[in-house]
């Protein structure tokens, strides 16, 4: 199919006018490509994509946040959200998907980190390969995002995230490159911020040299919306499509036009372009043509997918004495509060809110699930103390946690910590449920909790998984995909994330063409999330890949041998020594005991889910690749691994290993 489609796409371009080539490179009505209506070329519609089909015409099903995707730490989860998602694309006519979102997690702040996989680059690359090759499967592009550095959300337009290129390698950049290489993604979109001092859509070393020459990329390089600041810097660097924008950035057709009457853009650079969109066209025409069209509106399967997503992704943090699971019995009092039990937020905001239908809120399944108890919304004192338990319910929403601004670190101090306090003085079994797209400051109150659960943000009916792991009917099995500090001066990037005396929270960037650029220095360098701890010596409040579960887990047997392709199998064994089924997510790390450069004292590079019932054990082997022991070398502008011993780690989270083992290379 491949070289029959770029032939066709070479004749097509060689029919086509200046005119006609000048229109094709510019995106029309929002979200359309414009198509050559004279070559019978078809247009293209695009919609959002980050928690399902973001369309205000066709109702869609909600599905969970990214992030609570990443911490279900299943790539089978992750290719069932995104086969639901191109379902609903298809039935909708609907041919491009705007996601995912692989942007890494650097702060907790990040007005977006809800649309993004979590801190790790090798969790966010497996989890977005994944859903890449499921959604594309239906017939449809992916879009990954956003291209690059888009780690926070803070005056976005003039921020220039200055990254030195390992730790871009490394970190910041894996995940596009997986979705690339190994997902086989058929375009990327760039981000708004500058990278290095250039903006993303203009800067050639991003899109032509890594993207094209490394990568050995072939799909379609869109803007982000109006996000082309100079068009004739973006289409010499690689950019394909320019969406539309503020006219005095893109101002169609004009600029083009005297960009290629005055030499500034070689007829080549606009052919190239016209040639990938062309291309593209043409390929999700013949994918779609394969297949049949699935019939229009909601599926209920979907809404079982973001059901299960919710199960496997809400995190158990703290389970003091076992409190959890409550026994809904009659005559039990419940006493439910705070901000987030009705309504409950089902989604951050911006580009990737999907509208729930009829949304379940913590309330409505609490009283769903324990009929026969006595529920009451209610903080006054004497309820409280007269309680079995209470459960506060806390977080954000999607008008404090979205596109175009940061979130405060600390919960609102009236609204969510007032209340979580006045519960603990009056009842000691106080479980708080966080809604949020990621981590809070809990320090301040945690210790007097009994029980604590990170729920994201749940999707339409995510609110039922909570009810039911606060009632055993689900045991939890959601790890983080993040690290919590105890404290924000504890993270990696604390000292360098904004411009000094700035404040986290910010109205949405309406006054960006005013502003003046601003760098945001990565001095962390590889050194982010559970990295910067073990690096630090420093303990999180709740570290990278933690979950509690309502049985427990034994690990035992590893075996470590290297593998022909330059890479080692790492097998061991998992047994449930609990009394009831649970799934585990083991996690295997690497770290290179003496190396030249400076390196994380252990990384991820594998996982494995496992779900085992009372008393079942299972053999596990994670197979690590030669680039599980590498690190890039920019002198060489390779990966490089160099001779010697690496520990093999395997654990439950990124401070609780179970295992250890050792390899020499």
């Amino acid at each position: 199919m491949g070289e029959t489609i770029r032939q066709e796409a070479r004749r097509l371009l060689a029919a086509m006018t200046r005119d006609e080539k000048i229109d094709l490179v510019h995106g029309v009505d929002n979200v359309w490509t414009r198509g050559v209506p004279r070559l019978g070329v078809r247009k293209l519609r695009m919609a959002d994509a980050s928690m399902g089909l973001r369309d205000d015409l066709v109702p869609a099903t909600a599905f969970p946040a990214f992030i609570a995707l990443a911490a279900t730490w299943n790539r089978e989860r992750a290719a069932a959200y995104g086969q639901a998602v191109a379902e609903e694309f298809r039935a909708a006519d609907v041919d491009v998907l705007l996601g995912p979102g692989v942007n890494l997690y650097r702060t907790a702040c990040c007005g977006r980190n809800f649309e993004y996989l979590g801190e790790d680059p090798y969790l966010a690359s497996r989890m977005a390969v994944a859903y890449v090759r499921a959604a594309q499967a239906e017939g449809l592009s992916t879009t990954v995002k956003h291209f690059a550095c888009n780690n926070s959300d803070w005056h976005r337009c003039c921020s220039n995230s200055v990254v030195d290129e390992r730790t871009l390698r490394e970190v910041y950049l894996q995940a596009f490159e997986a979705a690339v290489k190994d997902g086989g993604t058929r375009a990327l979109m760039t981000s708004y911020n500058l990278l290095n001092g250039e903006y993303t859509a203009c800067n050639r070393w991003l899109s032509h040299k890594v993207l094209r020459e490394d990568w050995g990329f072939d799909g379609l390089v869109m803007s982000d919306w109006n996000g082309a600041r100079d068009l004739g810097k973006a289409f010499r660097a690689g950019m394909d499509l320019d969406m539309p924008g503020v006219t005095q950035w893109n101002g169609y057709p004009k600029p083009l036009r005297e960009l290629l009457d005055s030499g500034q853009l070689k007829p080549e650079d606009l052919d190239r372009s016209v040639f990938q969109i062309l291309k593209w066209t043409l390929e999700i025409q013949k994918m779609q043509e394969d297949r049949s069209r699935p019939p229009r509106g909601r599926c209920a399967d979907h809404a079982a997918v973001a059901l299960q997503t919710a199960r496997e992704g809400i995190v158990l943090l703290r389970n003091r004495d076992n409190l959890l699971p409550l026994e809904a019995r009659p005559g039990m009092r419940l006493c439910v509060t705070g901000p987030a039990a009705y309504p409950t937020a089902t989604s951050g905001g911006g580009a990737a809110e999907v509208k729930a239908v009829d949304p379940v809120s913590i309330l409505g399944a609490v009283c769903a699930l324990a009929p026969e108890a006595t529920v009451l919304r209610t903080d006054r004192a004497e309820e409280l103390a007269r309680a079995d338990a209470v459960i506060v319910c806390v977080g954000y929403d999607a008008e404090r946690e979205r596109e175009g601004l940061d979130r405060p670190w600390e919960l609102h101090w009236h609204r969510d910590v007032n209340v979580i306090r006045h519960c603990q003085n009056h009842n000691p079994n106080t479980i708080v449920v966080i809604v949020a797209g990621g981590g809070v400051e809990m320090a301040s109150w945690i210790d007097k909790t009994a029980a604590v659960l990170h729920a994201w943000y749940p999707g339409e009916n995510g609110c039922q998984a909570i009810a039911e792991i606060i009632f055993g009917k689900v045991n939890p099995s959601g790890r983080l995909p993040i690290t919590i500090p105890r404290s924000w001066a504890d993270g990696a990037a604390a000292a360098n994330y904004l411009p000094p005396g700035a404040s986290h929270y910010n109205l949405p960037d309406y006054d960006w063409p005013t502003r003046a650029v601003f760098d945001v220095k990565y001095e962390e360098g590889v050194f982010v999330g559970h990295r910067h701890f073990d690096r630090a010596g420093r303990t999180p409040l709740f570290p990278f890949g933690f979950g509690l579960s309502y049985t427990t887990f034994e690990y035992s047997g590893l075996r470590v041998t290297k593998s022909a392709a330059g890479g080692a199998d790492v097998a061991f064994r998992v047994r449930n020594t609990g009394a009831r089924a649970g799934a585990e997510v083991a996690q295997v790390y690497v770290g290179d005991v003496q190396a030249s450069v400076p390196r994380p004292v252990k990384e991820l590079k594998g996982f494995a889910r496992l779900v085992l019932e009372p008393g079942q054990e299972q053999e596990v082997t994670v197979a690590l690749d030669r680039r599980a022991f590498a690190f890039f070398d920019v002198a060489r502008q390779d990966w490089v691994v160099e001779p010697g011993e690496f520990r093999i780690c395997v654990g439950a989270s990124s401070q609780e290993m179970r295992l250890e083992g050792k390899l020499v290379v």
